[in-house]
């Protein structure tokens, strides 16, 4: 027995990834700052802080941003490991924790907002035809019959970070940017984004020695 019902399934996967990939959209990275007297200085460890009310959301983001820089052979720490993950911390307790951890700079990530949008898809119907043998260009040798897909509701999650790079030496402000993920299905998703930019821009401006 002949069945077209693999080959479109097929089709459908093969549309389903090519509309996936034109909607995707990056992340969008916005440089707000730039300390002109900094020249082409580069930092071997850093400091994260994660900026944000919710300790969770902050211990994540830090480990992302600490994952994805030590990929690239930087090396980093996360604050939270060392000052705890409560809601605040004194100017001076950090400074002592970035000497003692032995880096060369500072770099803070503030969680500016996250939006939440709902997107409904509506339902659709498919037919779907199996050939009962014969010629199979002739339409009367198909069965056919009709599957109803149901609407579909799903979150999109927009999220802003801006981050902050210091020297630990100084105190002086080096970098800044706004970063920002669009489209994310969760919160984990949108973070590990935002983390993944943010390492990158870092390599991208010369700030880091990465590994060769």
């Amino acid at each position: 027995m002949c069945s077209n019902t693999a080959i479109r399934r097929t089709l459908a996967i093969v549309a389903l990834a090519a509309l996936a990939g034109a909607c995707a959209q990056r992340p969008e990275v916005i440089k707000l700052y730039e300390n002109p007297a900094a020249g082409r200085t580069q930092y071997d460890r850093l400091f994260i802080v994660g900026v944000t009310g919710d300790a969770d959301q902050r211990i994540t983001l830090e480990q992302l941003i600490v994952d994805r820089l030590r990929s690239r052979g930087v090396s980093a720490v996360a604050s939270y490991g060392v000052l705890g993950s409560g809601d605040s911390v004194l100017q001076e307790t950090l400074d002592k924790a970035v000497a003692d951890s032995g880096a060369d700079a500072l770099l803070m990530s503030h969680i500016a907002s996250i939006d939440t949008a709902i997107e409904r898809e509506e339902g659709r119907e498919e037919i779907v035809s199996t050939c009962r043998g014969g010629d199979p260009v002739d339409y009367f040798l198909y069965d056919h019959r009709v599957i109803k897909v149901p609407d579909s509701v799903r979150q999109a999650l927009t999220v802003v970070v801006v981050t902050n790079l210091l020297d630990a030496a100084s105190g002086e402000r080096i970098w800044t940017i706004q970063s920002t993920c669009f489209r994310k299905a969760t919160l984990e998703e949108g973070l590990a984004e935002e983390a993944e930019a943010i390492a990158r821009q870092l390599g991208i401006d010369g700030l880091v020695r990465t590994a060769p």
